[in-house]
């Protein structure tokens, strides 16, 4: 089977309660087969977005340590192609984690992508083919 890939919000959304799509994420988390795929950026902003909210990062850890949620992802192998695409995308624009989202989707026929962010209904893989979604839009 597929990976599924995961990006910031819906981690996010997982462990703040606060969150306004928390309860959607819990249920996807809950159907999902894990582990999810992510990478280092999207972590990072989980990480920025936890403390600006002044949230525990304990929640993080225990996702991590229980690879509930794995960083599946070397931007040392891939990075061009990330930049690649954050130059074709500078008018929405692309953030590194996107970028490397869609690099993973690309590298991972079948995946799909759970996410938040409706950026990725703009963005293509491989240049023209949709992303498969996980989204509450």
């Amino acid at each position: 089977m597929a990976p599924v890939i995961v990006d910031a919000g819906p981690i996010y959304a997982f462990l703040d309660r606060n969150e306004k799509y928390y309860d959607w994420a819990c249920d996807q988390f809950r159907q999902i087969r894990v582990p999810l795929l992510t990478c280092d950026a999207a972590l990072s902003e989980v990480c920025y977005l936890l403390q600006r909210s002044r949230s525990e990062i304990g929640g993080l850890r225990e996702i991590l340590r229980r690879k509930v949620v794995i960083s599946g992802f070397t931007s040392t192998h891939s990075l061009d192609r990330a930049l690649e695409l954050m130059a074709a995308y500078r008018d929405v624009p692309m953030s590194l984690a996107d970028a490397c989202l869609v690099v993973m989707i690309e590298q991972n026929p079948g995946s799909v992508l759970f996410t938040l962010d409706r950026h990725f209904t703009v963005y293509r893989q491989q240049r023209r083919r949709l992303i498969p979604l996980i989204a509450p839009f």
